[in-house]
C-alpha cells in the first residue's frame, strides 16, 4: 500500500476508486464499503484508494472533545492496509482544510488532483465547510463531474447501526464481545511494556506491566486476551485496575502471559481483548487472591480452547 500524508500529490492514478472517511477503528461496516472500492476498482483496472483525516476532525471542530480513537493512526494504517487498499492519504485537519465548500472540495481535490473515477461512501457521510456536503449533494456533483458515486447503507447487529461511537461505548462499558462482533476481530491496544511491583511473580502468576497512549481503555476489569510480541501470539489474562487489594491508586494494565517465559521489559506489544471475565474485587487475603487468578487463567484457557484456538 502507498501512503501520502497530505494531498500535495503530483502523480496521476489508474482509474482511481476512492472512499472518504475517519475510519476509525475500520469496523465491519467500514470494510464493507472498502470491499466495494476494491471490487470496483478491479472492475476497471484501477486503483483503491482511501482518504482519511489527521487529527480527528473532531479535535479540530470541537477541540475540548476527548474521541478516544479505536485505532490510532499507526493502527489505523495497519488495518487498511490489512484489508487490501492500494492507496491511503491521510489528509491533514486544519481549520483552511474545515472551510473548503463541499462544491470545491469536490471539484478541485476529488476531480483536478485525483482524477476519481467513482466514490463510495457511508450513508451518514458528511463533508466541506459546516458538513454542509451530504449524500444528497454528491449524488448532483458526480454527475455533474463524470464520476460514479455509491452509497453503502449500514449494517446492524441486534437492531442498531454498528457505528465507531457505538463501538467506544461498549468498550467503555467492558462489552468486548459485542465490540468484536462489530469490529470484525478483537479490538486492539498498544503499548510498551514496563517495570512493576513484581507481585505477580510472588503470587505465582507473573505479569508485564503495559504502558500506553490509547486514550480508549476497556473498562475496569479482568479480561481474556492475547498478547503479540515479535511477531508471535500468546494467550493471556489481563487485569485493567487499581490493585485494590493492596490498596493501589493509579490505574494499571497487567497481563500474565499463558505458557511463556522471557523478559519481555521495554519491547512493544499489542493486546487483542476477547471475553470481559469479571470486575475489579478487593479480596481479604492473598491466598484468596491466587486462588481467583487461577481460576481466571482456567477460564481464560477454557475460552481458547471452546474456540479452537489453542
Amino acid at each position: 500500500m502507498r501512503i501520502f500524508e497530505s494531498l500535495d500529490i503530483s502523480e496521476r492514478f489508474t482509474n482511481p476508486v476512492l472512499t472518504i472517511g475517519n475510519y476509525d477503528g475500520v469496523h465491519v461496516g467500514h470494510r464493507q464499503i472498502i470491499e466495494k472500492v476494491k471490487d470496483e476498482a478491479h472492475r476497471l483496472g484501477g486503483t483503491s484508494m482511501l482518504m482519511t483525516f489527521s487529527p480527528h476532525p473532531l479535535t479540530v471542530v470541537k477541540p475540548d472533545a476527548l474521541i478516544g480513537l479505536i485505532s490510532p493512526n499507526g493502527l489505523k494504517r495497519r488495518l487498511i492496509e490489512e484489508a487490501g487498499i492500494d492507496a491511503l492519504i491521510i489528509v491533514p485537519f486544519t481549520e483552511q482544510f474545515r472551510l473548503i465548500e463541499p462544491e470545491d472540495y469536490v471539484k478541485d481535490i476529488l476531480v483536478d488532483k485525483l482524477g476519481i473515477k467513482g466514490l463510495i461512501i457511508g450513508y451518514d457521510f458528511r463533508f466541506g465547510r459546516q458538513g454542509r456536503g451530504d449524500v444528497d449533494l454528491l449524488k448532483g456533483l458526480s454527475a455533474q463531474n463524470g464520476f460514479f458515486f455509491h452509497v453503502v447503507e449500514p449494517i446492524t447487529l441486534d437492531g442498531e447501526k454498528i457505528g465507531s461511537n457505538r463501538i467506544r461505548k461498549m468498550l467503555r462499558s467492558g462489552e468486548t464481545e459485542r465490540a468484536m462482533a462489530c469490529l470484525g476481530q478483537p479490538y486492539l491496544m498498544e503499548g510498551r511494556v514496563i517495570k512493576g511491583f513484581g507481585r505477580g511473580r510472588e503470587l505465582g502468576f507473573p505479569t508485564i506491566n503495559i504502558a500506553t497512549a490509547v486514550e480508549l481503555i476497556p473498562k475496569e476489569g479482568v479480561y481474556v486476551t492475547e498478547i503479540e510480541t515479535t511477531n508471535r501470539r500468546f494467550h493471556s489474562v489481563t487485569n485493567i485496575g487499581y490493585n485494590p487489594t493492596f490498596d493501589g491508586k493509579e490505574l494499571s494494565i497487567e497481563t500474565h502471559i499463558m505458557d511463556f517465559s522471557g523478559d519481555l521489559y521495554g519491547c512493544e506489544v499489542t493486546l487483542y481483548f476477547y471475553k470481559r471475565i469479571r470486575d475489579e474485587m478487593k479480596f481479604g487475603s492473598v491466598e484468596e487472591l491466587k486462588r481467583r487468578i487461577a481460576f481466571d487463567v482456567e477460564t481464560a484457557s477454557d475460552y481458547f480452547i471452546k474456540r479452537g484456538l489453542e
